[in-house]
């Protein structure tokens, strides 16, 4: 029966009130009317309070979505601390317990948590204390992160890149969706957006044969084996986990996870799924990052990079900067310049250590990070939102043996060395990959795989990139 259909009775609130005494308070637990009489009210002097379900906390999506807690000093009893309470007065390791077994009547398997729901509104049979059982495997955690490796699918390839994209935000539909629509054997399938309107516009303008606003239609599709998120930046794991355990190969826009626990999500979710995971640090498949990366190895011998990035300023209230979306730049750009630092030198770091410009509540937008790596090379990157726009975005300047090159918004490549310079590249086309890194996708799906860069690479990208911020907690570096 749904809300708007229930019959909702007064006759509490006025059976409280007469039982009773004066100035007393009566407390309302639970849906029932408030219809009363006020004389009575008014003679006795009562009061009517509202109950919130399990306490303090209850709606505040600062403390249910945020994990912003209320100090114990001002707010003993939260909804979590009532929770905990509950449960540790239930232990059996305790003499004098709250023993609960008595009021149990029925037992449920989760799965058939409808049954239990059916019973409990339709009152079909006697009940008072109703269990839902989960099942008793316990998936061993692990305690540290692993890492994924790169295997094809090891099934027949069929020929085409049947496409499922999840997502469909500006930068969707202005860069990727637009070049995706370019690329041969590239079957725009289903496109999945959260309101139907724009998941039926989107479909039309780029061709999709189907649009729908529940994922399932992607996952639970056999003809798609290909995914494209580019959800809000919190959706990434959970939906890239979902994807390799339907066993589709998934190219994830960055970030890959916000911290260790959702990317062992993702690790594990790979380690058991035969299709591959490629995230969206596409400035590894620009022309000039992969001409400066041979450059950077024929020079030989331990490297020095340098990452100057003019970020400019983010609206105050962009959606990058929300912790139940984007989460803060560091998670959703700062990570694509450890990417471009990891391929470039082509060796595991080892250690991350940031600093920020300054300590603030807010976003972080100013800070330098030291990357060093097993072969003994270094990276830096200064990221900055202080600058003027109008200056440029990305300075690339890497060292090695004698060789200096530089890339200045990815429109040029210079080279020194010997003495001489030598510029490489047209200097008013920027290229930073966005096309190439979808048409490797497109290509390793169509063939069977494998994934078109080291997934190993990209997961230690990610792990760095979570380092630099327990960097900036702690205050000191943070080995990988």
């Amino acid at each position: 029966m749904g809300f708007s259909q229930r019959v909702v009775r007064s006759s509490p609130v006025p059976s409280a009130a007469m039982i009773a005494r004066d100035k007393a308070k009566i407390s309302l637990v639970g849906i029932t009317g408030t219809e009363f009489d006020y004389r009575l009210f008014m003679k006795k002097e009562l009061s009517l309070v509202v109950s919130r379900s399990y306490g303090p906390g209850r709606y505040d999506p600062d403390y249910e979505n945020r994990h912003v807690k209320y100090p114990v000093g001002f707010v003993r009893w939260t909804e979590t601390r009532n929770l905990e309470e509950s449960v540790r007065l239930m232990s059996r390791q305790r003499d004098h317990r709250l023993q609960v077994e008595q009021m149990i009547t029925h037992r449920f398997p989760f799965a058939d948590a409808e049954s239990a729901y059916e019973m409990v509104t339709k009152n079909t049979e006697p009940h008072l204390g109703v269990i839902l059982e989960y099942d008793s495997e316990v998936t061993e955690k692990s305690p540290r992160l692993r890492t994924p490796v790169s295997v094809s699918t090891g099934e027949k390839a069929s020929g085409k890149c049947v496409l499922g994209v999840i997502g469909a935000g500006n930068f969707a539909r202005t860069v990727l969706l637009p070049r995706l629509k370019k690329i041969d054997g590239v079957e725009l399938h289903t496109l999945v957006t959260q309101r139907g309107i724009s998941a039926d516009h989107s479909a039309d303008s780029f061709g999709f044969a189907h649009a729908d606003t529940d994922d399932a239609a992607i996952f639970d599709n056999p003809e798609i084996n290909a995914v494209l998120i580019t959800t809000p930046h919190s959706t990434h794991a959970a939906l890239t986990a979902k994807a390799l355990a339907a066993g589709k190969n998934v190219l994830v826009e960055k970030p890959l996870a916000l911290d260790r626990e959702e990317l062992n999500t993702v690790i594990r979710a790979r380690l058991t799924s035969d299709a591959f995971l490629q995230v969206g640090f596409n400035r590894r498949f620009a022309p000039l990052a992969i001409q400066a990366r041979d450059r950077l190895a024929v020079a030989g011998g331990t490297k020095y990079v340098l990452l100057r990035v003019n970020a400019g300023q983010l609206p105050e209230d962009s959606w990058q900067n929300a912790a139940e979306e984007g989460n803060g730049r560091i998670l959703g750009e700062v990570c694509h310049f450890i990417d471009l630092a990891r391929f470039l030198v082509g060796d595991d770091i080892k250690t991350v250590q940031a600093s920020a410009a300054q300590v603030s509540q807010g976003a972080c937008d100013d800070l330098t990070v030291s990357l060093n790596f097993a072969d003994g090379s270094l990276a830096t990157i200064a990221y900055t939102a202080l600058g003027d726009t109008a200056y440029s975005k990305e300075l690339i300047e890497a060292f090695a043996g004698g060789t200096v090159i530089n890339i200045n918004d990815f429109r040029g490549l210079t080279v020194t060395a010997g003495g001489k310079e030598a510029k490489h590249g047209k200097s008013m086309e920027q290229d930073k990959g966005h096309a190439a890194e979808l048409k490797a996708f497109a290509d390793a799906v169509s063939s069977g795989g494998p994934a078109p860069a080291d997934e190993a690479e990209l997961v230690q990208s990610s792990f760095a990139t979570i380092a630099v911020l327990e960097s900036l907690q702690r205050g000191g570096p943070v080995e990988l």
